[in-house]
């Protein structure tokens, strides 16, 4: 009996696999596993299917139609549920994230979570109004950051929620 390999079957055909979608995205790995996933509430029924055999360790998928995928996510719904940034910054985005390193004397990544608990809660010493439910530590989701912004009125939160696209001014 002869043993068949999957990837021989559709040699020529350019193969991703999740990391491509997550970095295309720019979102987590396991955002693209909960969007393909079969069983979770989560799926999204526009995801490409997999090109090798079901069970396969690695799905792959045909980038021609991830592309396509990604161009659709990109480009968001109707109702701007589930809307995924596309990767180049916007005009105010890109301000933001000037104007925010000028505010704390460096530059940082307003999208490592990390780095901003160390910013908003040890160096500008901003009080913590709520925590993370899993890690208990300070939260720095956008709910929490616009409640401290109205809190303390702080510059650099401010940029931060411009940055991720929260019209401050409608307060």
């Amino acid at each position: 009996m002869a043993k068949t390999k999957p990837v021989q079957q559709i040699a020529g055909a350019e193969l991703v696999g999740y990391d491509y979608f997550a970095k295309q995205l720019d979102v987590q790995l396991r955002t693209i596993y909960a969007y393909a996933s079969e069983t979770n509430a989560q799926r999204l029924e526009n995801f490409p299917r997999p090109v090798t055999p079901a069970g396969h360790r690695q799905p792959l998928f045909n980038k021609a139609d991830a592309d396509k995928f990604i161009a659709e996510r990109r480009a968001g719904s109707t109702t701007g549920k589930g809307r995924v940034k596309a990767r180049p910054l916007t005009k105010a985005q890109r301000a933001a994230v000037t104007a925010a390193a000028q505010i704390i004397g460096r530059e940082i990544d307003l999208r490592d979570r990390a780095m901003l608990r160390t910013v908003i809660y040890d160096e500008l010493a901003l009080p913590v109004i709520a925590t993370s439910q899993k890690a208990q530590v300070p939260a720095v989701d956008t709910a929490t950051i616009k409640k401290l912004y109205k809190q303390t009125e702080h510059p650099f939160l401010q940029q931060l929620l411009i940055y991720r696209g929260v019209d401050v001014a409608a307060g």
